[in-house]
């Protein structure tokens, strides 16, 4: 008995104010500027640089490179981008893919030799889901103004793309 006066006078929890299980209390919904800013991958960094989460989105070349400016970043050229490749040793920076920024950007550069086999569970060491994600850099393809190179991440396939095709973006600052 004295436990329940102790309880009552102390305004302790008798259990009534508790929401259903299916309810959910009120909440505010409105974001800070703050809540709502890009979060940059800082717990790892590949070529020296943070970069961006990926967005949800695919994107032209040039809504791509918008997109960076606007996060306060840059696309990045296409040797940073290979350095983010795994599980291909042929892609990846320093591999026997000699397509590089700024050396090699002709088509001449490509080979067999840039693209695995796609078995791997990942190619990105960002561990994005092996779904076609195929990135933009700021790269060039020279000598064709409407290409630029980039990575597909479904094989590990370094290549070009239209400028005016839709694909996905990694930002760099």
């Amino acid at each position: 008995m004295m436990i329940v006066v102790v309880l009552i006078a102390c305004g302790g929890d008798d259990g009534s104010d508790r929401l259903p299980d299916n309810s959910q209390p009120d909440i505010d919904t409105e974001q800070s500027d703050a809540d709502t800013a890009p979060v940059w991958v800082t717990d790892k960094t590949y070529a020296g640089l943070e970069w961006s989460p990926l967005p949800e989105n695919e994107m032209t070349w040039q809504e791509a490179e918008d997109h960076c400016e606007n996060m306060g970043g840059r696309l990045p050229n296409i040797s940073e981008l290979r350095k983010v490749i795994i599980n291909c040793p042929g892609s990846t920076y320093g591999g026997a893919c000699e397509v590089s920024d700024p050396d090699c950007l002709d088509s001449s550069c490509y080979s067999t030799k840039c693209s695995c086999d796609g078995f791997a569970t990942t190619y990105s060491a960002f561990g994005d889901a092996k779904a076609a994600v195929w990135l933009w850099s700021s790269s060039p393809r020279v000598g064709y103004d409407h290409y630029a190179w980039g990575v597909n991440f479904y094989n590990g396939n370094v290549s070009f793309s239209n400028k005016y095709s839709n694909n996905r973006v990694r930002c760099v600052r």
